[in-house]
Formats: C-alpha cells, structure tokens, sequence
C-alpha cells in the first residue's frame, strides 16, 4: 500500500477471472507424505499467534483505500484454516486499529505465548519513515505528529522484551514497510528465529495495490506456481522470491526481506498441486511477460502449438485473467523502481497553495473545501497522498492578477 512522504511527519490496494482455472486444470496432485527438510523444520500453525492490523481509512484526514475485496480478512481466514486457533489470532481493522488498541492486542497476543510459539505481526495500510525510526498509521494517527503513530522501535523494544516463543514472521503491505528489519535485528540478540517480508524495502514507497498480501496468501495457501523446484513444499525461499518478482515486475519496486536463524528451506505449506512442463511453450508457467505494454504473469498455456497463454494481471485486489497469442507477448524485463510516481497520464496540477510537511512545504493543489479545511493534492506526488488540511498546514499562492 502507499504513502510514503517522509515525516518530520506523515506522509502520504477477490474474485478470480475465470481463466484463472487454467492453473488449476494443468496441475496434477501432489505426491503426499512430500519430506520436509530435518534441518530446515517448518511452520506449526497451531502453535501460532498472530496479530493482523489494517487500516483503509483515518479518523484525521490520511488518503483512504477502497474496501473492495479486502485481503485482510482473507489472511486470517486463512491463518485459521491452516490450523491456528480462532483464539489465537487478533484482527484489528480500521477505526479498531487506534495506537491504544494496538498496544494492548500486541501485549495480550505476546503473553499468551509459550516456548514453542510462533509469532506473526502483520500491517497494510500506510508508512513512512523519520530519522532512526519507521511508523506505520494507526487509525487514530495525527499527520503533524509522529507521536500519535505505531512506532516500529517501539514495537521491536515490546517484543523483544515480552515474546517466550522461538520464531517471528513480521509482513507488511505499505511503504517503507521494509523498516521492520529493525524488529528482526533486534530479536537476533535474544536468538529468536525471524524474518521479516515485506512489500517495499527500508528506502522506498509502495503502490496501492494488495499484490504483496496476495503472494503471502498463495504463499501460504501452496499454490503450485511458487513450487519452483517441484518437490510439492512451499519454503522461506521461495516465498521470498516470489514476493521479490511480484513487486518488481508487477509494481515495478523494491520488496524488503530480513532473516536471522532461518533456512531457505525452511518449509510454510505443502502444494496444492504441480505445475505439469511445458517444454515447447516460449513462455513458462510462472514467467512475468509484457502483454500489450501490460505488466503480467503466464498462468497457463494451451493451443496445439502451446502458443496460447492465460496471462494474469492485478487490479487492486483482484486476478484478471486474459488470453494472449504468443506473438503479443515479450518478457519482461521490468527493474525496481521503474513505477512512475505521476498522475494518471503524466499530467501535472498547476499548485494553488503550498501545505506544510514535516517542517517542509510543498506545492498543492486544493480539490475541494469544507469549513476551514481543505483536501489537496501535492502536485508532484500521486493521489495516494491526498489529503485534508487544516489552516495551520496551508499558504495560498498569490495570483497573478493579486500582484498587478
């Protein structure tokens, strides 16, 4: 998710196409009673707390995001599934998720755990980064104070101190999100086995779609297209390479990754199925294509000279699937950082005012006014940071009929 500038103060993503079904009409089982690495060990959802906080929408102003198909919910849904316990997991969703009432879900989930725990934290919304410090907006949070906001040393200092259990996973989906290798650093010298996965790295913003939750979820979930060695096991590794590719040639940014004590054959689930081969097609199951200047993933090949693919786009939360001909199709070769930050169509807002951010001004547009405050856009940032704003924050431009 987005918003990224940075603070002196804050700053400012299902249903599956029905092509999508291609995946799962050219897999085969998978062959049971699949091995798990003894050195590695694995993930015991039952022996899992976890505490997931999202937030779309802010009590102060904060750019909001739509609810349509939230991954959130589908997360723990998920999480519950595989076989945590209902009791174990806490969800704290939008006007739930105050600064107040995440310290206390996060206190409460670390002292129920026990020796053999394993603890998930997991927030999407907004994040930025300040000094030494990275914070990720509680509903509750104030733009002009990084005092109302969830401070991620805070965090890292609580679970350090409070965790009885021998393994971390910390995701996040916002930006600057890769901040929470602070918490992996510092639950390294208690000898906790961490890691932290995230949607963007330490040093950049992310974009406003779920595409990072959603690899967690097939991650997690086995879906065949992450097995990328066949041997029907979901590991740390792979995961990190999927979420790795998903963000730079879907969303064209940096993922963030941390671990300490971890294999990358440290194994999350089983498979679904596999992903038979397709020697003869130009484009394999799993590749990340260009469809038409179209940033996509090949999800399934068919046609007698396997010359047809089934190629998958995100749209905010969703999977759509289309039909593409071999020659419409080239390989991506998309770097990370290469997502522009403009508005739709490169257009560029004439700035009305200047809004104050983090001891810095910046160019503004006003998009509309009620009272005495007014909802803006920065004209050299994309919509994800609109915001409202009070008088305290905003200087009008003196026109130029005002200066004659």
């Amino acid at each position: 998710m987005a918003l990224s500038r940075i603070f002196t103060i804050i700053p400012s993503r299902s249903q599956l196409a029905p092509l999508l079904g291609l995946v799962i009409a050219l897999s085969v089982p998978s062959t049971a009673g699949a091995s798990t690495p003894q050195k590695a060990g694995s993930w015991e959802p039952e022996k899992t707390h976890a505490l997931i906080v999202s937030v779309l929408e802010w009590k102060h102003g904060l750019s909001s995001f739509s609810k349509r198909h939230r991954k959130d919910q589908e997360l723990r849904d998920l999480l519950i599934k595989r076989g945590t316990p209902a009791e174990n997991v806490t969800l704290l969703l939008g006007k739930d998720a105050t600064l107040p009432m995440i310290r206390k879900a996060i206190t409460h989930t670390l002292n129920n755990t026990s020796q053999d725990a394993t603890l998930i934290i997991y927030y999407q919304g907004h994040g930025w980064n300040q000094g030494d410090d990275y914070y990720f907006a509680n509903y509750d949070v104030q733009s002009h104070s990084k005092d109302t906001a969830w401070s991620i040393n805070e965090l890292a200092a609580t679970v350090t101190a409070k965790f009885k259990g021998q393994r971390a996973f910390f995701w996040a989906d916002c930006c600057f999100s890769g901040g929470l290798e602070v918490v992996v650093n510092k639950l390294a010298s208690k000898k906790v086995a961490c890691f932290s996965l995230t949607s963007a790295s330490a040093e950049n913003d992310s974009t406003a779609n779920w595409t990072f939750t959603q690899s967690l979820l097939d991650g997690l979930s086995g879906a065949p297209l992450i097995d990328t060695n066949g041997d029907g096991l979901i590991t740390l590794g792979e995961l990190r390479t999927e979420v790795r590719n998903a963000m730079n040639h879907m969303e064209g940014q940096k993922h963030g990754f941390n671990v300490h004590a971890l294999e990358d054959n440290f194994v999350l689930a089983k498979t679904s199925g596999r992903l038979p081969k397709v020697p003869q097609a130009k484009f394999h199951l799993g590749s990340y294509v260009m469809a038409k200047g179209k940033h996509g993933r090949v999800v399934g090949v068919t046609g007698d000279q396997a010359d047809e693919y089934s190629v998958q786009f995100y749209r905010y939360t969703d999977k759509v699937v289309k039909l593409y001909a071999e020659k419409d199709l080239v390989a991506s070769t998309r770097k990370p950082g290469t997502r522009s930050r403009g508005r739709p169509h490169g257009a560029r807002m004439e700035p009305d005012c200047t809004v104050m951010w983090g001891g810095t001004w910046y160019d503004a547009k006003v998009l509309k006014r009620k009272e005495n405050r007014w909802f803006i856009h920065y004209v050299d940032d994309d919509d994800s940071w609109d915001e409202w704003v009070g008088k305290e924050r905003i200087r009008f431009k003196q026109s130029a009929a005002d200066k004659e």
